[in-house]
């Protein structure tokens, strides 16, 4: 008889005789203290079986699993109340022990075990010694010496597919601890170790802003070259939603063209640790475009007030304060100025933007300005403006106004004055003292007679004249040929100080922002 057959008789006989023995005593009262000598080689027989018979082995520091192995026929006292005894206690200290297949195990040396066996293999076909890996498949976590010479022979015959769904069957209900395995380290040589700053930088031009943020993540030495000023010149933000002190990460590169047109800026706009709010902190801004972006007055005003070159602003449909205004009129450099349709321009704010005296292109078309405020604006322009739109003011614009106007600007090139309803035939003689005026726009001027712009139409410089609204399609016709090179109505929209001007929404005031 082989030793596999051996084994599964061995087990049945020791099953048989400890139940019957069991059954026997359980129904005799009088023998609940008998006790059975048992004569055999212990490591033949699982410890599971030898639980349920209320065997203890002998365990003390001298023991070790080795000296089990080798440990000879020894007699075994068998009580038959000592497992139920042992069952009861288990139960009532938390500890619980099942005899059928779905056994839960709540000692913490059962756990080490697994713990130390799952550390030294994360796969369990690679497991060289056989015991362990029959482990898995034992609930007990122990294995006998019949097993584990048994399994030396079948491990050879069941392929790694066999052998795992075995596992996945008789492992359902156990946890193991698997570690990933680590990515070998590459090999060879790192080129880019060998280029210079300079050399990565000039790499590092051709990548778009997306990818030159995700450059950063490469190393320190990537991501302090990825900071310089040379790749963050100019960036295109316009329709995009900035959280919560994003500015504040982005100016510190040294942008200076920045187009935020139709973006949504949260605030704060820079957070209490940003570099941005450092006292000596000044941005290099010189292009800012804010047209129609949604920001709150107090997140604009901390935006400008780390501003103090910029040459060309746009804050189109924006809402100021007295903050605003002010953070403003610090960019003594500032030259183009849109602040069409924006809310809270009041006297003072206009006094502010007034004190500019390089400032030769200005929109405050639709501002909603009152007779104070245009008063003010008329009287005190600087005489560097070239570039003038203050349509929209329908009953503050009056024609003293432009007699002011045209004494404080004398070198107009281009102005809108469209929607001035209050405007009549003496403005018209005001503007003829204009030798330098090549566009005007008269657009929806009830009150000016139709036939006062034929006479406006033949001075020396103008090119375009919008009158939009005023005239039905044959007067113009007929306007058109009896102006010379004058156009009629040639732009719908003025382009006075504004950043983007027709389907060029690349750029801004001409300068490209997109990669």
């Amino acid at each position: 008889m082989d030793q596999n057959s051996w084994f599964h008789s061995k087990r049945i006989r020791l099953d048989d005789g400890s139940n019957n023995n069991l059954n026997s005593t359980l129904n005799s009262a009088t023998k609940n203290n008998t006790r059975w000598t048992c004569a055999g080689d212990t490591s033949l027989v699982e410890p599971e079986i030898l639980e349920d018979m209320g065997v203890s082995m002998l365990e003390d520091e001298e023991m070790s699993g080795g000296s089990v192995k080798k440990l000879k026929t020894h007699e075994c006292t068998i009580s038959p109340t000592g497992s139920q005894n042992r069952r009861t206690q288990s139960t009532e200290n938390g500890d619980i022990v099942y005899g059928s297949h779905s056994t839960m195990y709540r000692d913490s040396s059962f756990e080490t075990v697994h713990l130390e066996r799952s550390e030294r293999s994360q796969d369990p076909f690679e497991l060289e010694d056989a015991s362990v890996y029959l482990s898995i498949g034992n609930e007990s976590g122990y294995s006998s010496r019949v097993e584990t010479e048994t399994f030396g022979d079948m491990k050879q015959s069941f392929s790694k597919d066999e052998l795992g769904d075995m596992v996945d069957k008789n492992g359902l209900d156990q946890f193991y601890l698997y570690r990933r395995k680590k990515r070998p380290s590459i090999t060879g040589e790192d080129k880019f170790n060998k280029l210079s700053d300079e050399m990565i930088l000039m790499i590092l031009r051709w990548l778009p802003k997306k990818c030159l943020v995700r450059s950063m993540l490469v190393c320190k030495r990537w991501c302090q070259i990825a900071r310089d000023e040379a790749l963050w010149s100019r960036l295109d933000l316009g329709g995009k939603v900035l959280g919560e002190g994003t500015l504040g990460h982005i100016l510190p590169r040294g942008v200076q063209t920045l187009r935020l047109a139709q973006a949504e800026i949260a605030d704060p706009v820079f957070q209490p640790s940003s570099e941005t709010l450092n006292e000596n902190y000044v941005s290099k801004l010189q292009y800012l475009d804010l047209s129609m972006s949604v920001i709150s007055p107090d997140g604009l005003a901390a935006l400008l007030s780390v501003c103090k070159f910029l040459k060309k602003l746009s804050l189109e449909k924006c809402t100021l304060n007295r903050l605003c205004c002010t953070a403003i009129s610090k960019n003594q450099d500032l030259e183009v100025l849109n602040l069409t349709m924006c809310e809270g321009i009041d006297i003072k704010c206009l006094q502010d933007v007034l004190k500019f005296s390089r400032l030769n292109a200005l929109n405050v078309a639709w501002c909603g300005l009152d007779l104070e405020c245009m008063t003010l604006l008329c009287r005190q322009l600087p005489s560097t403006i070239t570039r003038l739109n203050i349509a929209g003011c329908r009953k503050t614009m009056t024609d003293d106004n432009v007699k002011e106007l045209v004494k404080c600007c004398p070198r107009i090139i281009e102005l809108d004055m469209s929607d001035c309803t209050m405007l009549t035939i003496n403005a018209t003689q005001s503007l003829l003292s204009l030798t330098k005026l090549e566009h005007l726009a008269l657009s929806r001027c009830y009150s000016i007679p139709p036939t006062t712009y034929l006479r406006l139409a033949h001075m020396p410089c103008l090119m375009y004249l919008d009158v939009f609204g005023l005239m039905a399609e044959p007067t113009l016709d007929t306007l058109q040929a009896s102006c010379g090179n004058t156009e009629i109505n040639k732009f719908l929209y003025s382009s006075v100080a504004r950043p983007t001007v027709g389907v060029r929404r690349t750029s801004i005031w001409g300068l490209r922002v997109r990669d």
